[in-house]
């Protein structure tokens, strides 16, 4: 029929489509989901470090800052400023900034952390002069300690600067 009208088939030869299947098959999406879920419980543990590590250094810089706003508010004031916990001595519930009655700057809570220290009563006060009456230090950690977990140490010498380190107290 081609020869007819002057064309040969071998200029024009014929194209075949052949049915190619598009997207993935179920087996594939089987396999690729349970991969994907072996690497997920190999990488939770070590996020569960990471992220109760994070909260250990979120809370101790959260500290170190709110103890040289009170002493700055102690000096600029020129008065006595207090930094108190929230929950009688139990700091990881919070703690306020105050002068005389007033609240300045409080903090919240911080969930599954511990921080404790040992004074009683549990309190922080900065003098007129920027000195603490006493030394202070703080423990945070995880309430259960926990492999790969470091708590950290905030201490307070009578010069009135803080400072944070590795390990407990």
């Amino acid at each position: 029929m081609l020869e007819a009208i002057g064309l040969s088939a071998m200029k024009y030869p014929t194209i075949r489509k052949t049915a190619t299947p598009a997207g993935f098959t179920l087996i594939e999406l089987i396999l690729t989901i349970m991969i994907a879920a072996v690497l997920a419980t190999l990488a939770a543990p070590s996020f569960r470090e990471y992220i109760f590590n994070q909260k250990i250094r979120n809370a101790s810089f959260d500290l170190i800052a709110t103890i040289g706003f009170a002493r700055s508010e102690a000096i600029t004031r020129n008065a006595a400023v207090d930094i108190v916990p929230v929950s009688s001595a139990n700091w990881a519930s919070g703690w306020a900034v105050r002068i005389g009655g007033a609240d300045l700057r409080t903090q919240s809570a911080y969930s599954d952390l511990s921080i404790t220290d040992p004074a009683t009563p549990a309190m922080l006060s900065y003098g007129n002069d920027g000195r603490p009456s006493t030394a202070f230090t703080a423990t945070i950690a995880p309430p259960t300690p926990i492999s790969g977990v470091t708590s950290r140490c905030i201490t307070i010498g009578l010069s009135g600067t803080a400072k944070s380190t590795l390990g407990g107290c």
